[in-house]
């Protein structure tokens, strides 16, 4: 089989990280009318959101240790083609177990890949471009959640049907499995006893703190991705499913700048300080904290125009950290245990609550009486841990200067 250029490394790296967020987006856009057709209430379509990330928390630790042991071309080769089978069990699920087991199967992609891709573009790109680089690659998660919406909302539209969606990314699923095992890679070997020495990294305060600060954030991320869509919709009445999608797939899309900035951001930062990186993740958590409190303030009070461009803006600050802790990450690990360590940061980030935001959302919705004010009060009650977010990466700055150093 002939080999592909190095150039087409990160492109296909982006879209095959992009379809895990098309993934969950299409689910948020299509929620109400799945809901009905299967008589779900909010808190099992909270479920529907969270099992993927659930499933994360047994499955990413694994998957990422055998992209060092097997080969990350191998492993995110075989991650392509299972989550392209399990779009299509969800496109032809008949109910709420038939669709949780789809949504589990699906989330081997994000073990895999989250970590593979990582480690990836860390391996071909120096320390002092990283975070710009990885700013690149994890603009394929607010690209992703856009297209997923976009393109859900159109479906939807056109079809009438919340599964014509799921079968179209057949696609691309079959694309990346083909595409992926063609790339030139120069992975360290992960030799002999590397199970034995994985857990070790723990020991390496920062990659722990990492893991925690980033776990609190992404409950308030993934909260918003889920339920973005249907929060609008409930919130101004006579406004169509694909317009209230088309709003989300906006403000979605206008974050793919955000990890290039906070990338970026973050090498600038960190060239002037030696904890650098930790200072402009605690910067970035800070405006994101202010502008979801303002956004969803405004959510059903403010006219869907000043909605609308602001909404925007709060899309590109709400992925400005995500590549910052993914380069802290790396900045203090040895090549061979690059996949690992992104799996044991994203375990503790799933077990810290990144995976119970959408069903944290969702049940606490159900409990204030649902509708637009419901998950208004959710969503706000959520923001509190951007706050425990804050604090814990500011606890990480003195080791991440030491451990870094090190690395």
């Amino acid at each position: 089989m002939k080999k592909l250029d190095s150039r087409y490394i990160l492109p296909v790296l982006i879209l095959l990280y992009s379809m895990n967020f098309m993934d969950r987006s299409v689910l948020s856009i299509v929620g109400d009318a799945l809901k009905a057709d299967l008589c779900l209430s909010d808190g099992e379509l909270g479920l529907l959101h969270s099992v993927l990330l659930i499933t994360l928390i047994f499955l990413i630790i694994p998957g990422a240790a055998l992209c060092d042991i097997l080969g990350r071309r191998r492993m995110l080769g075989i991650a392509a083609a299972l989550w392209t089978c399990a779009m299509a069990l969800t496109g032809t699920a008949s109910g709420l177990a038939h669709l949780i087991g789809a949504r589990a199967l699906g989330s081997i992609n994000e073990a895999s890949v989250g970590a593979g891709g990582n480690a990836w573009l860390a391996s071909y790109f120096p320390a002092e471009k990283r975070g710009k680089v990885i700013g690149i690659f994890q603009m394929s998660a607010p690209l992703g959640m856009a297209l997923g919406t976009l393109v859900g909302g159109v479906i939807l539209a056109l079809t009438g049907s919340w599964r014509a969606s799921f079968f179209l990314f057949l696609i691309p699923g079959v694309c990346c499995a083909v595409t992926i095992p063609r790339l030139p890679d120069r992975q360290v070997a992960a030799g002999q006893g590397y199970f034995r020495a994985l857990p070790g990294l723990l020991r390496i305060r920062t990659l722990v703190f990492c893991g925690l600060g980033a776990g609190f954030y992404c409950i308030v991320k993934f909260a918003y991705q889920a339920w973005l869509p249907v929060l609008i919709l409930r919130s101004y009445e006579g406004l169509s499913p694909w317009m209230a999608g088309a709003m989300a797939g906006a403000f979605l899309l206008m974050g793919v700048g955000g990890p290039i900035i906070g990338g970026a951001f973050s090498d600038w930062f960190n060239r002037r300080s030696p904890s650098g990186r930790t200072y402009a993740i605690i910067v970035c958590l800070g405006a994101v904290a202010a502008s979801k409190f303002a956004l969803y303030f405004m959510t059903g009070l403010a006219p869907l125009p000043v909605l609308f461009a602001y909404g925007l803006f709060d899309g590109l600050l709400t992925m400005m950290p995500l590549p910052i802790y993914f380069t802290i990450a790396q900045d203090v690990v040895e090549d061979r245990f690059r996949g690992g360590a992104c799996g044991l940061m994203g375990g503790i980030i799933y077990l810290t609550g990144g995976a119970w935001g959408p069903l944290l959302v969702g049940f606490l919705s159900d409990l204030f009486g649902g509708g637009a004010a419901g998950l208004r009060l959710a969503e706000l009650g959520l923001l509190a841990f951007l706050l425990l977010s804050m604090i814990v990466f500011a606890l990480s700055a003195k080791h991440y200067a030491r451990e870094r150093k090190q690395s």
